[in-house]
């Protein structure tokens, strides 16, 4: 399914003055004082996502989301401020994607296992960006070494829809009912906004033509959001979580082969923590709607690979 661009623009424009740092990174283009630079790639990325309801203490629910080496394109760009500071930043769109959904309903309180269970194969990822603004400055550089401790803000959109699968119900005893959804029904359609906030340390070390980079970010969410429309039910819930930790980390390895083209091999990981939050629940025929507080859940990771050649101008 092609990706949805409209709500893309703002972000692109915020990343103009951001990126990743100079010589360890894609360096796609360089200014001639080499205060600028920007690079634009190509990566595959993985991506999953819990999703969660709760009666009090007990799990009702549980959605288990991900798609797996989706294509996505890669830019970005930095800019060094003076007194060693620096301004770098990225964004990530995915292309495109399958998916692959297992939702699973814990309705006997009396029991551990659960009750109610579908799988749906025919998932597909309407679409995934993520960005990052980040500030650092430079503790400690010399011709071959550069360590730097700053912090950032980051961005992460993500939206798959479920359609047709397979379900096993527990209707008059364990288990006892099994079935198919209409090829090409759909049935759930899951979305995560996820805003974050952190602190990283950077360090990198070149050796000759060979530039190794690698970064650390420890942060929170301001709390993810998230859109669940379950098309077969006619309801619409809105889940706001509390506050979670994240951690993310990223390496690059650089290979200048001309003094203006290098090749490079890099990878990204970010993960955001479990926490519960808030449901509006809506009828989407109706007016119908309701409130319940802390009867929901959410979680996010990602990692990716890209690759490519690099060049200065």
């Amino acid at each position: 399914m092609a990706i949805r661009f409209s709500h893309l623009p703002l972000i692109a424009s915020a990343v103009v003055a951001i990126a990743l740092p100079a010589r360890a990174q894609d360096n796609f283009y360089s200014s001639s004082d080499g205060s600028v630079s920007a690079f634009a790639g190509f990566g595959l990325t993985s991506l999953e996502a819990g999703e969660y309801v709760y009666d009090g203490s007990h799990k009702l629910s549980q959605l288990d989301w991900e798609s797996k080496n989706v294509p996505t394109a890669k830019m970005g760009a930095t800019l060094e401020l003076g007194y060693n500071w620096r301004l770098k930043g990225k964004l990530d769109i995915g292309m495109d994607g399958d998916g692959h959904m297992v939702d699973r309903d814990w309705l006997v309180y009396s029991i551990d296992d659960w009750t109610h269970q579908s799988v749906h194969p025919d998932t597909r990822l309407d679409h995934y960006l993520s960005g990052t603004i980040e500030a650092d400055r430079t503790l400690y550089q010399t011709d071959t070494t550069r360590l730097s401790l700053g912090g950032g803000l980051g961005y992460s959109d993500v939206q798959w829809s479920a359609y047709g699968g397979s379900y096993i119900y527990s209707t008059y005893a364990l288990h006892d009912t099994v079935g198919n959804f209409a090829d090409g029904e759909k049935g759930i359609t899951y979305r995560q906004k996820i805003p974050v906030a952190f602190v990283s340390a950077n360090a990198e070390q070149r050796i000759g033509a060979l530039t190794l980079a690698g970064g650390i970010q420890g942060g929170a969410t301001f709390g993810i959001s998230d859109i669940d429309d379950h098309w077969l039910r006619d309801l619409r819930f809105y889940d706001d979580m509390k506050p979670a930790p994240m951690i993310g980390a990223n390496v690059s390895l650089d290979y200048q082969l001309l003094p203006s083209a290098s090749i490079y091999v890099a990878g990204d990981f970010q993960k955001v923590y479990h926490a519960k939050g808030d449901t509006k629940v809506e009828s989407t025929t109706s007016s119908a709607s309701a409130n319940y507080d802390d009867a929901a859940g959410a979680d996010f990771q990602s990692w990716s690979v890209s690759f490519g050649l690099k060049g200065r101008f």
